[in-house]
């Protein structure tokens, strides 16, 4: 017997992340300095710092659900909103384990606080189209029961928050007694004995840290023997199992402020890839980050085109390097910003499920490598200037 993938869950802002195919904790870096000392001919010990994990996940769907939950919603949107990963806010994640053959949580992982570092957009011919996030944080906690996410409202005078399930179990730090594993007022981490006190039933503010008026923006993150399930219908079935290469649409636009777009034909595969450089916040005396922030996000992606004719490939060349007619493309001239824009349909009815937009596409001209039995592919590789990506729940408003 063994633990199997079907036995694992992943949860996040109340709702189950779905469609995953790998997902979880997949390093902890632990920070160790080996301490020596003249005349000593063996080591006096090894101190350890606050440890930077990594939580990554690949997932087959393609609905706004997880750019919604990283940007703070709640996966209720509008169609033609606009989600900026730029603007993304810390997240819990809860990853239960069912009994073999069951629905009942045995036990369960808690990984609070995580932030964004990259989000990837992989779509290929005759493989699903797959979404791929790389979250950083700081602390992972093994919880011998369930594990629960709390949202309460804010009222500016409530200092007091009862956990839902009771008693809630205790986890030590440098000393500490963490009932509540991780507490945000409005996206911003608090501080166990500066900010609030802890019981195995709730939290208690100080007067100073008493959350100010709003919908559920005091969250916490705590563990206890409550039995919980997850049946089958947890799982959105509305949406796709996954989308293919015959339901994405690429388009190129020419660069005008009313841009004008042209169908990309004969493409086999593109990718669109953002990214930060996330640098951790810490003080003296918190053994936990106080924050993880950013300068500048990068965006960059490609396009991968198996050209009909040799007028198809040349004609492309022209458009990604703004000439038309007989004006000859090369590769020393600075590119203009165009836009790009990836469209990924329901193979159900063909509504749009979401939408990638880069406005200020800079595309590099392909190398052309021939090859004996092979057709001809060209890769076209594009960075934005701007480094922005927008994401939109259906067609763009």
């Amino acid at each position: 017997m063994a633990i199997k993938g079907g036995q694992i869950l992943h949860v996040s802002g109340g709702f189950v992340i779905d469609r995953i195919q790998t997902g979880g904790v997949s390093g902890i870096n632990v920070n160790e300095d080996r301490l020596e000392e003249l005349g000593n001919v063996e080591a006096v010990g090894t101190i350890r710092d606050i440890p930077d994990l990594t939580f990554e996940l690949e997932s087959y769907d393609t609905t706004t659900e997880l750019e919604s939950l990283l940007t703070g919603g709640i996966n209720d949107e509008a169609t033609g909103t606009e989600f900026n990963l730029a603007s993304f806010v810390p997240v819990n994640v809860l990853s239960p384990f069912k009994t073999s053959g069951l629905f009942t949580v045995a036990s369960a992982i808690a990984i609070p606080f995580l932030s964004l570092e990259s989000m990837s957009y992989s779509f290929a011919l005759g493989d699903p189209a797959t979404i791929s996030a790389t979250l950083r944080g700081d602390s992972v906690f093994y919880i011998p029961g369930s594990a629960f996410e709390q949202a309460e409202d804010g009222t500016g005078a409530q200092d007091t928050f009862t956990f839902d399930n009771t008693p809630a179990f205790k986890s030590t730090i440098a000393g500490s007694d963490y009932y509540a594993l991780s507490v945000t007022v409005d996206g911003e981490r608090m501080r166990l004995g500066t900010d609030y006190t802890n019981t195995n039933g709730g939290i208690i503010f100080e007067t100073a840290s008493i959350p100010g008026a709003g919908t559920g923006n005091v969250k916490f993150v705590y563990g206890s023997a409550t039995a919980t399930t997850y049946l089958q219908t947890v799982h959105d079935t509305t949406k796709p199992a996954g989308v293919r290469g015959r339901d994405i649409y690429v388009r190129l636009g020419d660069g005008a402020a009313t841009p004008a777009y042209t169908d990309w034909l004969g493409v086999q595969s593109a990718s669109v890839d953002w990214r930060v450089t996330l640098e951790r916040d810490e003080e003296f005396g918190n053994p936990q980050v106080v924050a993880q922030d950013f300068d500048v996000p990068e965006t960059s992606g490609s396009v991968t085109m198996k050209p009909a004719t040799v007028a198809a490939l040349f004609d492309q060349v022209q458009a990604v390097a703004g000439i038309s007619g007989t004006d000859i493309a090369n590769a020393t001239q600075d590119p203009p910003e165009l836009q790009f824009e990836l469209k990924v349909t329901d193979p159900a009815d063909g509504a749009t499920l979401k939408t990638l937009m880069v406005t200020d596409a800079k595309f590099i001209l392909p190398s052309i490598q021939g090859s004996v039995g092979s057709k001809l592919e060209a890769d076209f590789a594009f960075t934005s200037s701007s480094g922005a990506l927008s994401i939109y729940k259906g067609d763009p408003a």
